[in-house]
């Protein structure tokens, strides 16, 4: 391994830490409701989440977990409401960057990444959510994915920071060849501090979202040693 590979790899280190530390302490919590945005279309097989769960949850019953050694990540898209629709796009480029790094780190420890589905595949799709319209990031991250990309993201501005002081997410887990729902949640959490405190820093988001990628690798592995 050169010394460029070496770079990357203590890159992905430091990171990895990162987020593993905000999980660990995280102060986003959850809120007591979250209402469905439209994203996952069909929201009829999901259930009120148990405690340490997401709000809304649904694990397909006849699903065997331990068969899928892969997951491929799609594109994260962010949804919002008249209430955000005034964070510039870049802005938003780096909050979908930001759960979609947050992701791939997590599952990777467990599963191979990959960019296309077949057998042995899990497709993850996950959207940041707000109640309504839809706002698609067109960057196709997977092919831009760097460890090392959190080192030079620009600091979000205050309307950004305005909006993951609360933020919600959605996600499913699907088969990559027949695209059957085999894991879906609907979750809601809140920054400790409120929304007028204006912080030069990303805390809000780093704890919401290594909270929602480090739960779904957790619970995948707990349904693999089911099976």
């Amino acid at each position: 391994m050169g010394a460029e590979g070496a770079a990357r790899r203590v890159g992905r280190a430091m990171i990895a830490l990162g987020v593993l530390a905000a999980f660990a302490g995280c102060a986003a919590k959850q809120t007591r409701s979250a209402a469905p945005s439209g994203f996952l279309r069909d929201y009829s097989q999901l259930h009120k989440g148990k405690e340490g769960q997401a709000l809304l949850v649904y694990v397909n019953p006849s699903a065997h977990f331990a068969q899928y050694s892969k997951v491929l990540i799609e594109p994260v898209t962010i949804w919002h409401s008249a209430a955000t629709s005034s964070i510039p796009t870049d802005e938003a480029q780096l909050l979908a960057d930001e759960l979609d790094d947050a992701l791939r780190l997590a599952l990777d420890e467990d599963f191979k990444v990959v960019e296309a589905p077949g057998p042995g595949v899990l497709r993850v799709r996950a959207a940041i959510t707000e109640a309504e319209g839809s706002w698609h990031v067109d960057d196709h991250v997977a092919g831009r994915f760097d460890p090392n990309l959190r080192a030079v993201k620009a600091e979000p501005s205050s309307a950004t920071r305005d909006f993951v002081g609360e933020a919600g997410v959605e996600a499913e887990v699907l088969d990559g060849v027949s695209g059957e729902r085999l894991l879906a949640a609907v979750d809601r959490r809140a920054g400790a501090r409120t929304l007028a405190t204006k912080k030069s820093t990303w805390q809000d988001v780093h704890e919401a979202f290594a909270y929602w990628a480090e739960r779904p690798r957790v619970r995948l592995a707990e349904l693999r040693s089911e099976d």
